[in-house]
């Protein structure tokens, strides 16, 4: 599979726009588009790297390498990618919220 083909499967399962894609890695969405077109050849490695950063993949699954995670597995990374960014209170906000979501299903299951 190429880089394009992927780049627009992990944009789907992600249920990410061009822009919104564009505007992560500091690119036009017209590149993009380009990209998953196959109408822009030989990427930059920096672009790759971004681009594998923001779906949470390594470089290998982005292009084509390696097995391509599903929705719930992208769904993940971009969750723990904003995990980082929060403070250590809000970290610790969000664990609790966690350990209750799981008290409540472990009750219900």
């Amino acid at each position: 599979m190429a880089i394009g083909e992927r780049l627009f499967s992990l944009r789907q399962k992600s249920g990410q726009s061009l822009q919104q894609v564009a505007d992560a890695v500091g690119v036009s969405k017209a590149h993009v588009w380009e990209l998953e077109k196959g109408r822009t050849g030989n990427p930059s490695f920096e672009l790759v790297q971004k681009l594998a950063r923001h779906f949470g993949v390594s470089i290998d699954a982005l292009v084509g390498n390696a097995d391509e995670p599903d929705a719930a597995a992208l769904q993940i990374a971009r969750l723990h990618r904003g995990f980082e960014d929060l403070s250590e209170g809000d970290r610790a906000v969000v664990e609790d919220m966690i350990k209750s979501l799981r008290t409540r299903a472990q009750k219900a299951g």
